[in-house]
């Protein structure tokens, strides 16, 4: 599908898309940029259930290991070196 850009920068989410994602006038989305891609997340309430959820889902992830922190800290200094140069 194609949508157009507005000189005000404005375009309109064709209608299949809206409600695949169930977007509804007055929702939230958040907009980010991600190589070349630009992406539209429906904006989500954080109920206490949606809290809830996310911090059981957490107790599974692997325990970080300081191999892993150190991977982590050295491609968090690649990106910042990238965005200042």
């Amino acid at each position: 599908m194609i949508a157009n850009v507005s000189v005000k920068g404005q375009m309109v989410i064709p209608e299949a898309i809206r409600e695949q994602a169930h977007i509804k006038t007055g929702d939230q989305l958040d907009v980010g940029y991600a190589n070349g891609l630009i992406v539209l997340r429906k904006r989500r309430a954080m109920t206490p259930a949606r809290v809830r959820s996310l911090l059981l889902a957490g107790r599974d992830l692997p325990e970080m290991k300081p191999a892993d922190e150190a991977v982590v800290t050295r491609a968090v200094q690649r990106v910042r070196r990238r965005r200042q140069g």
